[in-house]
C-alpha cells in the first residue's frame, strides 16, 4: 500500500480545496486505515522502561495513568503520586463518581514536597457543559481548582442522552471544542481531545482548526475498537482507553463476572509470566502504544499496574494471540436489563451518594451523587445491587436497592430513597 507520509501529504493538498474537503475526507479516512493496517511495523519490547508517548504537538505523557472514578479519593491519589505516577484523569462528573476537587486537593499538596515532579493532569467537560460560554465556564474553573496546574482536557461525551444531564445543554460539542481550541491557543491547557469516537464523529474532527491530541474511547482484548485505534494512530492523534480491565462488560453490559480478567488466555500468559491479568492487558495495549487508565484505590494494586512493563515483556506470539481476543466473548447472557430510577425526595437540600456494590471483592463503588428532588437514571441488570449513603451524616447508609426482573415484567424500577436511617 501507499505510505502513510505520501498519503498525509496528498491529503493536505487535496483538503486545501475547500469544494473537495467533505466529499473526499471519509475515501481518505478509508485509505489511511488500509494504509496503516497494511504497513503496520510490529512494536518494540518495553525491555524494562516505563512507556511514554509524544503527542502531535510534543509533549511527552505517560502511558500509565491513574483514572479518578471508581470510588478514587484523595488519599489514592496522594499513594499513586508517591509511587510514581505522572498522569492524573479526572473529570467534572461527580454524579459518575468523579471528585476532581479532591484530585486537585491530592496533587496542589503533592508539588508542595516535590515541586519538579512533572504530572500531567487530564480532566473532562460534562455533556450539560456542551457550548461555547458553558464549556470556556467550567474549564476556568477547573483550572483554578488545580491552580493552573491543568494540561488536558477532554469533552466527556459529544452529546446528552436521557438520564445522563440534568439539564438541556446550551450548545454542541462542535461549540465546545472551539473553545477548547481558544483556551488551547491562549496557552491555558495543553491538549484538548474528545471521548466516545467513531468513525463519523472522527470525520469531523478532522475538519476542526485544531485536531485532537487525545481521543478516549472504551477498549479491552475482547473488545479492541481497532478501526479507530488504527485511524488515530494514521494521523498522529493519541488514543487512551478507559475500561482497559474489562470493567465494561460487568457495569453496563450484564456481565456477572469480568470476561476479561477471567479470560483463560490471559490467565495462561499471566501465570507464565509470574504476573496477574490487569498487568498483562497494561502491557499489551501499551506495547500498542495506548494510554492506561485503570483505576485503584490499593496501594499495591496501584504500584503493580504503573509497573507492568517493567518485569515483564510479552513475545511476539503472546501478543498475537491476545490481539486474536477481539470479540471472542463468554456466551452472550440472556438480556436482562431494566432502566432504573433512583430518586432523592429530601426537601432540605441534601445529596445522596449511590454506589453499585461489587459482589467480587465486597466493595461499594460511587456512580453518582444525587441532588434533593433529582432522580440518577441508568441501564442496570437483574441482580445488581445498590447501596445509598448520606454523605453529610459519615456516610450513614440510608437503603439497599437489589434489582430483580424475576419477579415481573416491568422495564423500568424506581427506587425512592429513604433519608432516615433503616433497619438493615
Amino acid at each position: 500500500p501507499p505510505s502513510i507520509s505520501m498519503m498525509m501529504f496528498a491529503s493536505r493538498r487535496i483538503l486545501s480545496t475547500s469544494a473537495f474537503r467533505f466529499a473526499l475526507l471519509p475515501l481518505l479516512i478509508s485509505l489511511f486505515w488500509m494504509s496503516v493496517r497494511g504497513s503496520k511495523a510490529k512494536r518494540s519490547p518495553h525491555d524494562g522502561e516505563m512507556p511514554t508517548a509524544v503527542l502531535h504537538n510534543g509533549i511527552s505523557i505517560s502511558l500509565i495513568g491513574l483514572g479518578c472514578a471508581s470510588g478514587v479519593r484523595r488519599q489514592h491519589v496522594k499513594s499513586a503520586l508517591e509511587s510514581g505516577y505522572e498522569f492524573l484523569d479526572t473529570a467534572q462528573a461527580y454524579q459518575w463518581g468523579y471528585q476532581e476537587h479532591e484530585v486537585a486537593d491530592a496533587l496542589i499538596q503533592y508539588l508542595e514536597t516535590n515541586e519538579d515532579a512533572e504530572v500531567f493532569v487530564q480532566t473532562k467537560v460534562h455533556p450539560e457543559n456542551l457550548g461555547y460560554d458553558a464549556t470556556t465556564k467550567v474549564v476556568h474553573q477547573s483550572i483554578d481548582r488545580f491552580k493552573g496546574h491543568l494540561d488536558s482536557v477532554l469533552i466527556h461525551k459529544p452529546r446528552c442522552w436521557e438520564g445522563a444531564c440534568s439539564r438541556e445543554p446550551e450548545g454542541t460539542w462542535q461549540d465546545s471544542w472551539r473553545a477548547l481550541e481558544d483556551l488551547y491557543d491562549q496557552g491555558l491547557i495543553r491538549a484538548i481531545g474528545i471521548c466516545d469516537v467513531d468513525t463519523w464523529l472522527m470525520k469531523e474532527l478532522l475538519q476542526q482548526r485544531i485536531k485532537p491530541h487525545i481521543i478516549q474511547n472504551w477498549m479491552d482484548p475482547l473488545h479492541q475498537d481497532s478501526e479507530i485505534r488504527e485511524l488515530a494512530l494514521s494521523v498522529g492523534i493519541q488514543y487512551q482507553a478507559y475500561s482497559s480491565l474489562g470493567t465494561q462488560w460487568v457495569h453496563f453490559r450484564g456481565y456477572k463476572t469480568n470476561p476479561v480478567l477471567t479470560n483463560p488466555t490471559l490467565q495462561s500468559i499471566a501465570s507464565k509470566h509470574g504476573v496477574d491479568v490487569a498487568q498483562v492487558v497494561i502491557n499489551w495495549a501499551t506495547r500498542h502504544g495506548m494510554s492506561v487508565l485503570p483505576a485503584s484505590k490499593n496501594e499495591m494494586r496501584q504500584q503493580s499496574n504503573l509497573h507492568s512493563t517493567e518485569a515483564f515483556d510479552l513475545s511476539d506470539d503472546e501478543m498475537a494471540m491476545i490481539d486474536a481476543l477481539d470479540g471472542d466473548l463468554p456466551r452472550k447472557q440472556k438480556d436482562s436489563s431494566v432502566q432504573v430510577h433512583f430518586e432523592n425526595p429530601r426537601d432540605d437540600g441534601g445529596t445522596i451518594d449511590a454506589f453499585w456494590f461489587s459482589e467480587s471483592d465486597s466493595s461499594e463503588v460511587p456512580i453518582g451523587s444525587i441532588a434533593a428532588g433529582s432522580v440518577l437514571s441508568m441501564t442496570s441488570y437483574h441482580g445488581h445491587k445498590f447501596v445509598f449513603r448520606d454523605p453529610s451524616n459519615d456516610n450513614l447508609l440510608l437503603s439497599e436497592y437489589t434489582v430483580n426482573t424475576k419477579s415481573g415484567s416491568a422495564s423500568e424500577h424506581r427506587h425512592v430513597i429513604p433519608f432516615e436511617e433503616e433497619e438493615l
